[in-house]
C-alpha cells in the first residue's frame, strides 16, 4: 500500500493536502459491524447525502454511491472541455448541489445541470472568479474574492441572476489569507454560507455566534444572533496550527521557519463562535469551537435561534486550509444525522462514520 506520505506529494492541492484512498462506509461511528468498501474514491473533495444516496466530488467527477448496499451507482462529467466534462483547474474544488429533480455541478468555468440519472440537462459559462455556484429559487449564490480599500482581500457572497450578473451582496468578509501583505491567519474565521428552501444562510462569526438569513431575492428575512461562550486559543490549537502549515507544499521546502520570515501571522485570541454549519430538515447545525477530550460541539438550532440540541459528537477531520477557505467540508447532514470522514491511522484507509444527532 502506498504510504499517506507518498500519496500526499502526487496532489496538487493548496496547503494542506488531501490524500488518495479507500472508503469505508461504517454504519455508526466506532461501530465494528457493517464495513463495506466502496472502491474507485481516491481524493474526494466534497460529499452531500439525498435520500438514500451518497455523492462524493473527486475531481471532474461526482460518483454516486448506494447507501443501501454501498454500490457505485455512476459516473457524472469527466475531465475535459466538452458538454458536460470539467476542466482541469489547480487549486480549484468543484461542489454538487442535489435538487429534487436535478443535480447542479460548479466547475472552474461554467455550471453543468444533469439529471438525477446523470444525463446532460444544460450548462452555461459563469462569471470569472465566481466559486460555489448555489441554485436558490431562480438565482444563484457564489462567493467571489475582492480587492477593497488599502489592497484588502475579501470574500464576498454574491446573488446573482441566471445570466451571472450580481443582483446583490449578501455579505463580506475579509479573508484570512491577505496576498498583498502576505498576512496569515493561523486558524483561520472563513466565510459560510448554505441554502435551503429557497433561503441562503450566511454566518457572520467575527460578529459573535451571528446568522443572517436571505429569501431567493435577496431580501434579508432574520437575523440569529446568540450570546457565546469565549473559547480561548490554547497551546494545544496552536501547536495543531502550526503542524498543519508544516504540511503545505511550499512550508515543506523552504521551512517554517522561512515561511515565518516571509509572512505576517496572525494569531486570534479566542477561536470562532461558529466553526461553520449547514442547514437540512428545518434546522440549522452549527460546530462551534468547543471539544472535550476527541469530540466537537454541535448546536442545532430552529429557524428562530432556539436551541435544539447542544451535543458533542466525534471530531470531524478538517479539509486542506485552502479547501476550507473555499467552504469544502469532508461531512454532510442528512435525516438528522452527520456523515463524516475519517482516517485509519493503522490502515491509511479512510472511512464515512454517521453520527447522530440526539
Amino acid at each position: 500500500m502506498i504510504q499517506m506520505a507518498e500519496r500526499r506529494k502526487r496532489l496538487k492541492r493548496p496547503l494542506m493536502l488531501f490524500v488518495p484512498m479507500i472508503l469505508v462506509l461504517q454504519a455508526e461511528a466506532g461501530s465494528p459491524a457493517g464495513q463495506n468498501t466502496l472502491t474507485g474514491v481516491f481524493m474526494p473533495e466534497m460529499i452531500t447525502v439525498a435520500g438514500d444516496t451518497l455523492y462524493i466530488v473527486e475531481g471532474p467527477e461526482v460518483l454516486v454511491f448506494s447507501l443501501k448496499d454501498r454500490a457505485l451507482l455512476r459516473k457524472i462529467g469527466g475531465r475535459g472541455e466538452g458538454p458536460g466534462e470539467f476542466r482541469a483547474a489547480d487549486y480549484w474544488y468543484n461542489t454538487v448541489t442535489v435538487l429534487p429533480d436535478a443535480i447542479v455541478v460548479d466547475g472552474f468555468d461554467k455550471t453543468v445541470r444533469f439529471s438525477k440519472e446523470g444525463k446532460l440537462v444544460s450548462e452555461a459559462r459563469k462569471p470569472v472568479g465566481f466559486s460555489r455556484m448555489v441554485p436558490v429559487g431562480e438565482n444563484f449564490v457564489a462567493v467571489k474574492l475582492e480587492h477593497f480599500e488599502k489592497d484588502l482581500q475579501f470574500h464576498c457572497l454574491h446573488l446573482l441572476n441566471a445570466r451571472g450578473e450580481s443582483l446583490k451582496e449578501l455579505g463580506r468578509q475579509e479573508s484570512p489569507v491577505q496576498q498583498t501583505t502576505r498576512t496569515f491567519e493561523m486558524i483561520p474565521d472563513v466565510l459560510n454560507f448554505a441554502v435551503w428552501d429557497d433561503k441562503v444562510f450566511v454566518e457572520k462569526s467575527r460578529e459573535g455566534f451571528v446568522l443572517e438569513i436571505y429569501d431567493s431575492r435577496g431580501e434579508r428575512i432574520g437575523r440569529i444572533e446568540r450570546k457565546a461562550e469565549r473559547t480561548p486559543v490554547t497551546d494545544a490549537n496552536r501547536n495543531e496550527a502550526v503542524e498543519a502549515v508544516k504540511t503545505i507544499p511550499f512550508v515543506k521546502r523552504a521551512g517554517f521557519e522561512e515561511f515565518r520570515r516571509m509572512s505576517t501571522l496572525v494569531w486570534p485570541d479566542a477561536l470562532p463562535a461558529i466553526r461553520d454549519f449547514a442547514v437540512a430538515g428545518g434546522k440549522i447545525f452549527t460546530r462551534t469551537s468547543k471539544r472535550r477530550g476527541d469530540r466537537e460541539n454541535w448546536l442545532v438550532l430552529d429557524m428562530r435561534g432556539e436551541i435544539l440540541s447542544d451535543v458533542y459528537l466525534p471530531r470531524v477531520e478538517d479539509a486542506p486550509l485552502l479547501a476550507t477557505l473555499n467552504g469544502v467540508h469532508y461531512y454532510a447532514v442528512h435525516d438528522n444525522r452527520l456523515f463524516y470522514l475519517k482516517a485509519d491511522a493503522a490502515t491509511d484507509d479512510w472511512g464515512l462514520f454517521i453520527a447522530e444527532f440526539k
